[in-house]
C-alpha cells in the first residue's frame, strides 16, 4: 500500500468542509439546548455541549469518506451478501491493504460508539450504541446502493455495528473508571478484550502454519445444486508429486537493490526519494518515466519492464515485429534475464509481436522451474516490454498431495478458485465438461509454490459473457 499516513491525510481533507458543515449543524442544536436549559434554570453542561458537538463534526466527515471517490452512474453493483468475505479474503491474501479493508471499517465507526454516551444519560445504553451502529450503516450501504455509488456490502453493516460497540465499550469503561465503579466497569472490557483476542488469535495460526495462503483460494462453495457434470478427461486416483517449493521473497531492500542492478545494466538510474519509486503491498513501482518502467513483486520474485527508449508510437501501435527464438534469447540476454534451456518458445501473436517462453513445472533434482515469460516487440524487431513470471524454485517439504479425482470431487461440490465463484453462480449451468487437469504451482502469502489442479471447462452457457467457449478455475492441491 502506498504511503498510509498520506492516504489518511488525503481523506481527511476531502472530509473535512462536511465535517465543518456538520460541526455548524452541532453547534446550531447546542445553542438551542442551552437555550431550553437557561429557560428552565439549568446550565447546559460543557462536557454535553462538547460530544455533541464532536458526534455532528464526525457524522459530517463520515458522510464524505464514505462516498468520497465513489463513481457515478453506470451498473449497479450487486449487493454482497456473504458474511465474513472481506475477513476471509483477508485471510487468503494475508497482506495489509486486505487487512485494512475490514479493519479500517470497524475503526471508522469507532467515535460514533464512543461519543454518543457522552451525549447525555439517556444515550448511555448500550440499544441506543447498536441502534445507532446498526441505523447509521444500512442508510450508507442503501444510499450507496440507490445512487450506484460504491456496493452494498453485508461486511461493512458487520464492521461497522462491531466498531461502534467497541466504541461504546471503550467509552463506558472509562466513564464507570472515572466514576470509581469498578466492578461495573470490568464488564465494559469484554468485546474489547475478546476482539484484540480474536484478531491476534488469526495473526499466530497464520504464523505458526508451515505454508502460506492462496490469494484466490476457495472462500465459500459454488452453487452446483442440480449441475450435471460429465468427465472428458483421464483423471488418476494416485496423488500427485508430493512437495511444496521455495524461493525467498524480495524484502523491500532485496527489491531494491535487484531494482538497481536491473536498470543500472540497461544503462538508467533510479531516483530514490522521489515519486519515481513507490512502495505498495505486494511490489514496488521504479520508473523514471522517459527510459524505463518496472515493477516487482515481493512474494514471487515476478517483474514487468517496459523500455520507454522504444518510440510510443510503436509500443501503442499493435503491430508487432516478427523475431527468432535465438535473438529473442540474445535480446533477454542483454537484459541480463536467463531463459532455462527446458522452457519452450510459443509465438503468442506474431501481429502483435508476443511471443513467450514457457516452463510447465519442470523439475531437475529438488529445483523447480514454473511460469511463464512474455516478452512484446514493436516493428524493426525491438524489444520493448518483458513481463516476467518464470519462477525458479527449491524443494522445501514433502506435503501430501490429493489425487487428480480427489481434486474432481471437489470441483463438483464447488470448493473452487472464489473469484469464479459469482461468476459461475450468475450463470447457472445446467452441465459442464471437464476436459482438462494439470497440475500446477501458484505463489502463497509466505512466498511458497504450492501445487494446484487446473480444470478446463466447457458448460452449456453462451460463451458472449466470457468470451471463450472454455475457461479455468482451480482446486488447491494440498490435503
Amino acid at each position: 500500500m502506498p504511503d498510509f499516513i498520506g492516504v489518511i491525510f488525503y481523506y481527511f481533507r476531502r472530509a473535512l468542509p462536511t465535517a465543518l458543515a456538520g460541526l455548524a449543524v452541532g453547534a446550531g442544536l447546542v445553542a438551542a439546548l442551552a437555550w431550553k436549559d437557561r429557560r428552565q434554570g439549568r446550565r447546559f453542561p460543557k462536557g454535553r455541549a462538547a460530544a455533541i458537538l464532536l458526534l455532528a463534526c464526525y457524522l459530517g466527515g463520515l458522510a464524505a469518506v464514505t462516498f468520497a471517490d465513489r463513481l457515478e452512474g453506470g451498473m449497479r453493483a450487486p449487493v454482497q451478501l456473504y458474511p465474513l468475505l472481506a475477513f476471509r479474503e483477508a485471510w487468503n491474501a494475508f497482506t495489509l491493504q486486505t487487512w485494512l479493508n475490514p479493519l479500517l471499517n470497524v475503526a471508522m465507526f469507532l467515535p460514533l460508539g464512543a461519543l454518543l454516551p457522552l451525549t447525555g444519560k439517556r444515550a448511555r445504553r448500550w440499544v441506543w450504541a447498536l441502534a445507532a451502529g446498526a441505523g447509521a450503516s444500512v442508510c450508507v450501504e442503501a444510499l450507496q446502493y440507490a445512487l450506484g455509488r460504491g456496493q452494498a456490502d453485508v461486511d461493512d453493516l458487520i464492521c461497522n455495528v462491531l466498531g461502534t460497540m467497541l466504541g461504546y465499550c471503550l467509552c463506558m469503561l472509562a466513564v464507570r473508571l472515572a466514576e470509581k465503579r469498578r466492578k461495573a466497569a470490568w464488564g465494559y472490557a469484554a468485546l474489547p478484550v475478546l476482539a484484540v483476542m480474536a484478531l491476534a488469535g488469526v495473526f499466530l495460526a497464520y504464523r505458526l502454519q508451515p505454508y502460506g495462503n492462496l490469494a484466490d483460494g476457495p472462500i465459500y462453495a459454488a452453487d452446483t445444486e442440480g449441475v450435471e457434470w460429465t468427465q472428458d478427461c483421464s483423471l488418476s486416483d494416485e496423488p500427485g508429486p508430493s512437495g511444496v517449493y521455495w524461493a525467498e521473497p524480495f524484502t523491500r531492500q532485496a527489491c531494491d537493490d535487484f531494482a538497481v542492478e536491473f536498470i543500472g545494466r540497461q544503462g538508467g538510474t533510479i531516483h530514490f526519494g522521489t515519486p519515481d519509486v513507490a512502495y505498495y503491498d505486494n511490489c514496488a513501482f521504479y520508473s523514471d518515466h522517459t527510459t524505463y518502467n518496472l515493477i516487482v513483486y515481493y512474494n514471487d520474485r515476478s517483474y514487468e519492464y517496459t523500455d520507454y527508449r522504444v518510440d510510443s508510437a510503436l509500443r501503442y501501435s499493435e503491430k508487432g515485429g516478427a523475431v527468432t527464438e535465438s535473438t529473442l534469447r540474445d535480446d533477454l540476454e542483454a537484459l541480463g534475464i536467463e531463459i532455462p534451456a527446458g522452457a519452450d518458445f510459443a509465438v503468442v501473436d506474431e501481429e502483435k509481436g508476443r511471443y513467450a517462453f514457457r516452463a510447465e513445472c519442470l523439475t531437475e533434482g529438488d529445483t523447480l522451474t514454473d511460469g511463464e515469460l512474455i516478452c512484446s516487440v514493436a516493428e524493426g524487431g525491438a524489444l520493448y516490454q518483458v513481463d516476467n513470471g518464470l519462477s525458479v524454485s527449491v524443494l522445501a517439504g514433502d506435503a501430501a498431495v490429493l489425487s487428480p479425482m480427489e481434486a474432481y470431487q471437489r470441483l463438483r461440490a464447488g470448493r473452487f478458485a472464489w473469484r469464479d465463484v459469482s461468476a459461475f453462480n450468475a450463470l447457472k449451468p445446467g452441465q459442464v465438461w471437464v476436459t482438462g487437469c494439470e497440475l500446477e504451482y501458484l505463489t502463497d502469502s509466505k512466498g511458497f509454490r504450492q501445487p494446484v489442479y487446473t480444470f478446463t471447462l466447457t458448460d452449456d452457457r453462451s460463451a458472449e459473457p466470457r468470451g471463450s467457449d472454455s475457461w479455468t478455475t482451480f482446486v488447491p492441491a494440498l490435503g
